[in-house]
C-alpha cells in the first residue's frame, strides 16, 4: 500500500490569504507546508505592480507548482476593479451572446496572467430561477441551460487563451437552493431528472473543459435522501455523480467546511477528512488557525488509516498533473501594459452603460 507523508497532505489544502501583503509569517507557511493553492481576496495591494511581486513571491518561496488564484468573473465580485475600470457582470454580458463573453474573459484572462494569477474561480455554471438569491442571478449567465453552456464554454476558451486555469461552480448547480433558506444547511429538493436536464447540463457539456470544478456546500435530496448533507460531503455526489457517472477527471474543490451550517455535528476537523474520502481533493480554508487545523487533521488521519493512503495519494495526482499546466511567471508588467489594459476595459464597459442594473 502507497504510503503519504504527513508534509505532504499540505497540497490537499488551498490557502485563502486574508491579507494583502508579505510577511515572515507568510513565507514560513510558504515553505515549511506550502499548500497545492493559494486563494488571494479582497482587497489586493494597491497597485498592479505590487500584485504581481506579490504572487512571484508566493511562486518563489512554495517548493512545488502552486496554483495562485482569484475570483474573478465581473460584476459584484470585480477584485480587479482595484486597477481596472469594473467589468459589467456576467448576465449583462450573456445577453449579448457567448462571442461577448468571449471578449470579456480574453480581458479577464489577459489581466491575470500579466499580475501573475493561473487560475480563476469561475466561471459560475449556476442557473439563475426564482427562488434562488438576487445576488446568485446577478453572477450567472441566465436561467436557460442550453445559454448558460456556451457562455460557459466562451469563458474558458477566453481564459484558456492565457494560460489561466479556470474553476466551473458549484457542483451540481446552487440555482435550486431557495433563497429564503438563510438558516442552516441549505437544501436543493429539485428531482434528480430535473437537475439532470437543467442544472446539470452545463456541466456535463463542460466537464471535458474544466480543470477544476468546486463542489456546492447545499444538500441534494435527490442523491443524499435519508441523510442530508452538504455536496462536498457527500460521496453519492463528489465520487458516484461527478467521478463514476460524468467520468469527470479534473480536481474537484471543498469550500466553506468552517461554517457550522456544513461541518454541522461533525465539526471542522472531521469534516476536512470526510470531503477528502468522500472524493473532493483539495479544500479552500482560511490562513491562521483554520490552515493549522486542516492540517493537522489531514495529517493525523492518514497517519491513523482514517484517510485511506490511497485517495489521498490520488487526490495528489490529480494535484500534480494539473499542476504541469500552470504557465511560468510573466515578465514584469509594465506600466504601458497596465494602460493599455484599462483603456481596453473601459472600451468594453462602455458597451454596457446602463444595462449593468438590469438583473431579470
Amino acid at each position: 500500500m502507497s504510503t503519504v507523508q504527513p508534509t505532504g497532505v499540505s497540497q490537499l489544502l488551498f490557502l485563502r490569504l486574508r491579507e494583502n501583503r508579505w510577511s515572515k509569517l507568510l513565507e514560513r507557511v510558504m515553505r515549511e507546508t506550502p499548500p497545492g493553492g493559494v486563494l488571494l481576496s479582497e482587497p489586493l495591494p494597491r497597485t498592479a505592480e505590487e500584485t504581481q511581486a506579490f504572487t512571484m513571491k508566493i511562486r518563489r518561496a512554495c517548493t512545488r507548482p502552486v496554483f495562485i488564484a482569484i475570483r474573478q468573473d465581473g460584476g459584484d465580485c470585480d477584485p480587479l476593479s482595484r486597477y481596472f475600470p469594473g467589468l459589467p457582470p456576467p448576465r449583462a454580458v450573456a445577453k449579448k451572446g457567448p462571442h461577448a463573453v468571449g471578449r470579456w474573459a480574453d480581458l479577464i484572462g489577459e489581466a491575470l496572467a500579466r499580475l501573475g494569477f493561473n487560475t480563476n474561480f469561475a466561471p459560475s455554471l449556476d442557473l439563475a430561477s426564482h427562488s434562488s438569491a438576487k445576488d446568485l442571478g446577478r453572477r450567472t449567465f441566465g436561467s436557460n441551460p442550453h445559454q448558460v453552456t456556451e457562455c460557459g464554454r466562451a469563458f474558458v476558451r477566453g481564459l484558456a487563451r492565457h494560460k489561466i486555469l479556470s474553476c466551473g461552480k458549484h457542483f451540481p448547480g446552487r440555482g435550486s437552493v431557495p433563497c429564503e433558506q438563510t438558516a442552516g444547511l441549505r437544501v436543493s429538493a429539485k428531482p434528480m431528472a430535473l437537475l439532470w436536464s437543467e442544472d446539470l447540463l452545463p456541466f456535463r457539456r463542460l466537464l471535458p473543459r474544466l480543470p477544476m470544478v468546486l463542489i456546492s456546500s447545499a444538500a441534494y435530496k435527490a442523491y443524499d435522501f435519508d441523510i442530508l448533507r452538504p455536496a462536498s460531503l457527500s460521496s453519492s455526489i463528489a465520487q458516484g455523480l461527478l467521478r463514476e457517472k460524468l467520468e469527470y477527471r479534473g480536481l474537484t474543490l471543498a469550500h466553506d467546511l468552517e461554517s457550522s451550517h456544513v461541518h454541522g455535528t461533525l465539526g471542522f476537523d472531521h469534516a476536512v477528512i470526510q470531503s477528502v474520502e468522500s472524493g473532493c481533493d483539495m479544500i479552500i480554508v482560511d490562513q491562521g488557525a483554520p490552515f493549522g487545523s486542516a492540517l493537522r487533521a489531514l495529517a493525523t488521519g492518514t497517519q491513523s488509516g482514517r484517510l485511506p493512503a490511497p485517495r489521498v495519494a490520488e487526490a495528489l495526482r490529480r494535484i500534480r498533473s494539473t499542476a504541469r499546466r500552470i504557465p511560468p511567471m510573466p515578465p514584469r508588467i509594465a506600466m504601458r501594459a497596465v494602460e493599455n489594459l484599462q483603456n481596453r476595459f473601459e472600451n468594453f464597459s462602455s458597451e454596457f452603460a446602463g444595462e449593468e442594473s438590469d438583473h431579470a
